[in-house]
């Protein structure tokens, strides 16, 4: 029994490991989010809530957007009789028009970043030899902003004001004015079913407000955190049981849209209205009431057994 528990443990853990969902999303600021779900890029009309293919048949991961409306993204596909992956990076107008923009090549894209800003030029973190680089580069040049010490960065974002964000696991950094800070020193979290996820793929997309609080998705732990300017966090969203978040964008009426992964790889957008953005409180504070009422409960029949306990003993007596 224990030897078929390990094996079903292992193979849930599998899954998670090798098939994590992708984490392209992108709002045109006016009417249309994009997202990918690994097969197709979708587009979203946040006034109708209907979604229709806008690019067909690609495995992208992530997703960018220019100044001139034009959308990003990347195709990756196994060639079995060479046993290697290929890639390449495809460029679509605002009808879904699309032409590739650098050509196929084996293995992962590690030339291309999806991380731009409004004059398309791009942010990498890149490793040397004893640190990691962070990088700003266009067409001409290239620019290092900032070297540190980390362990596995993952997801990155640039944020409307040019702070770069980024996740190193547990952690959250902001890379502002050229100085390096940490935003949150473990946001990490796990829930049932997605404990098993693995720490490169626990803390997902990240994204701010117009009030620059930083939003994380947590993927390993089914919730969305928002962290203030004093890194104070608090919990806004938990997804359905099945479900974890793995990105959001707010719209221009301060709705926020939420991306969320279904077990098994199902992708879903959904919208939170503004006026439902509290904070959510913990188990403990919502059971506060019917915890109190049940200690007290405990508390009078633990004071009953115990008399009728000294009266037994004083009849024996």
């Amino acid at each position: 029994m224990k030897k078929f528990l390990l094996v079903i443990l292992s193979s849930i853990s599998y899954f998670y490991l090798a098939a994590h969902p992708g984490i392209g999303m992108v709002y045109d600021g006016e009417r249309f989010i994009y997202y990918t779900d690994l097969q197709h890029v979708w587009k979203l009309d946040t006034k109708s809530g209907i979604s229709e293919i806008f690019v067909e048949d690609v495995h992208s991961h992530e997703l960018a957007l220019d100044n001139a409306g034009n959308i990003y993204g990347e195709h990756y596909w196994y060639v079995e009789s060479e046993q290697k992956f290929k890639n390449y990076i495809w460029r679509a107008n605002h009808k879904g028009v699309t032409r590739k923009i650098r050509d196929n090549q084996y293995g992962e894209n590690d030339d291309f970043s999806f991380i731009i800003d409004r004059n398309f030029s791009s942010y990498e973190i890149r490793k040397g030899l004893n640190e990691h680089e962070i990088v700003l580069r266009d067409s001409l040049q290239e620019k290092v902003l900032a070297q540190l010490k980390l362990d596995n960065p993952t997801w990155k974002y640039l944020s409307h004001n040019d702070d770069f964000l980024f996740v190193d696991y547990p952690s959250i950094y902001r890379l502002k004015d050229g100085t390096v800070s940490i935003v949150s020193k473990d946001i990490s979290s796990t829930r049932f079913p997605f404990s098993f996820v693995g720490k490169e793929h626990n803390i997902y997309g990240i994204w701010t407000d117009k009030e620059e609080n930083v939003y994380v998705a947590l993927y390993g732990g089914r919730e969305i955190r928002r962290i203030n300017a004093k890194g104070e966090s608090d919990r806004i969203m938990r997804s359905a049981f099945l479900w974890s978040p793995i990105n959001g964008i707010f719209d221009s009426d301060k709705n926020l849209w939420v991306m969320e992964c279904k077990v098994g790889g199902k992708i879903r957008v959904r919208k939170i209205m503004q006026n439902k953005l509290s904070a959510q409180k913990s188990f403990l504070q919502e059971n506060l009431v019917i915890g109190v009422i049940l200690i007290s409960f405990l508390v009078i029949i633990f004071k009953r057994i115990g008399i009728t306990q000294l009266r037994k003993l004083n009849l024996k007596t």
